[in-house]
């Protein structure tokens, strides 16, 4: 009898440690089941989350373009300048400055990148007579040969910076500090907030990449958005904007162009130094005689429309050919005993009257003259006489001097 009680007991105990153990691995495999479905939840919470602001970071990213185009539009119409009233870098000029540092163009303030030489650089002279320098067209006095190019001789670059190394209100810095000034007036949430989300603003800052063939926008702009029903939030930091708008190609043509315009009195800027690409259009005394001169580069794309860059071209004076020798003397009077008369040819000697125009402003016999007007009757001892040519607003000129010779 006893003997059955103990089995018994054992029995209870072991079917004890059996439910215990049974127990124990249920509750195991529960929580590991527990802790999957919830991971598996959050998965696809987060999931759903991603799903739900896409929105809203294609949203910002379609501002970042819209902002980062007409940064580069504006930079263009205006000869890549970007005023403060409109969020760039530059003081706005007044209407007093009009002609000296912009010229108004289709309702654009364009700046000159091309200005008049204001200083003398070694033998270059920035205004007559001995403009652009003395013995022009000639190396020197001998004449014996003949050159029609000089650094500078005919004018200044005032060609904007490309890169912020490269000086101050570079085109970088410019397009960067528009958009940092403009992208607030674009990132309008209200749409959002409508939908149960709110956006809080944080940082900012605008990094751009100018490269040979595109332009980079990087917008770092910590935003955080919260979901106003589940009370997740979500922080979206960076944008990208691309324009396939070959910026730094333009910026290399547009300096080769106005450099070989200011040194060689014998470029026609009209001529395409690109004709693959780069196409030239002038638009000739936007200003009194300054031209606007645009670039359309038509591998540059703005959405269907190929890139455009404007800028103004000071006028600048023709090039009166030296005339030599520069003092004549003349018998004081004629084979019938009565005073000189001194003529055209007295004045000039072998001399034929030539100019050439930086500009391409065209240059006619109309446009040279000579004061006081030949003939004039040679009762001085000496009379200066004034060989000018005129594009009809600027001047080049000579004196030459008659001097009345001994009697023979």
């Amino acid at each position: 009898m006893k003997r059955d009680s103990k089995k018994s007991q054992v029995t209870i105990f072991l079917i004890i440690g059996i439910v215990l153990v049974i127990i124990f691995v249920s509750s195991i495999l529960l929580t590991r089941y527990a802790a999957k479905k919830t991971s598996k939840q959050e998965t696809l919470n987060v999931k759903e989350s991603n799903f739900d602001i896409q929105p809203i970071r294609n949203f910002i990213t379609e501002c970042l373009l819209k902002v980062s185009e007409e940064g580069l539009r504006k930079i263009g119409e205006q000869g890549g300048y970007l005023y403060k009233s409109q969020g760039g870098t530059l003081v706005d000029y007044s209407e007093s400055a009009e002609g000296f540092f912009y010229a108004p163009y289709n309702g654009a303030k364009v700046s000159y990148n091309i200005l008049n030489s204001r200083f003398p650089i070694n033998n270059l002279f920035p205004k007559p007579p001995n403009y652009p320098w003395k013995m022009f067209p000639y190396k020197d006095s001998s004449r014996s040969e003949e050159k029609f190019a000089e650094k500078s001789a005919f004018g200044t670059n005032n060609l904007p910076p490309l890169r912020n190394t490269q000086g101050a209100h570079s085109l970088q810095e410019q397009l960067t500090t528009y958009v940092e000034n403009n992208i607030d007036s674009c990132l309008d949430f209200s749409i959002f907030e409508e939908q149960g989300f709110e956006a809080e603003k944080k940082e900012k800052k605008v990094l751009t990449e100018i490269n040979e063939n595109n332009i980079l926008f990087n917008l770092n702009y910590e935003i955080e958005i919260e979901n106003l029903l589940s009370g997740e939030v979500t922080t979206i930091k960076q944008s990208i904007a691309k324009h396939n708008i070959r910026l730094g190609t333009l910026h290399s043509f547009l300096n080769k162009l106005i450099e070989s315009d200011i040194n060689d009195i014998n470029f026609d800027i009209t001529n395409n130094l690109d004709t693959e690409s780069m196409e030239i259009e002038i638009k000739r005394d936007v200003h009194d005689k300054d031209d606007v001169v645009i670039v359309t580069d038509r591998k540059s794309m703005m959405g269907s429309i190929p890139y455009k860059y404007q800028f103004t071209r000071k006028n600048r004076n023709p090039a009166l050919f030296y005339l030599f020798p520069e003092e004549v003397s003349v018998k004081p009077i004629d084979d019938e005993g009565n005073f000189k008369t001194i003529s055209i040819s007295d004045i000039i000697s072998n001399n034929t009257l030539e100019a050439l125009d930086p500009d391409e402003d065209v240059i006619t016999n109309a446009s040279f003259f000579i004061d006081p007007k030949p003939p004039v009757t040679l009762i001085f001892p000496t009379i200066d006489f004034k060989v000018a040519v005129s594009d009809g607003a600027l001047e080049d000129y000579q004196v030459i001097k008659i001097v009345r010779g001994e009697l023979n």
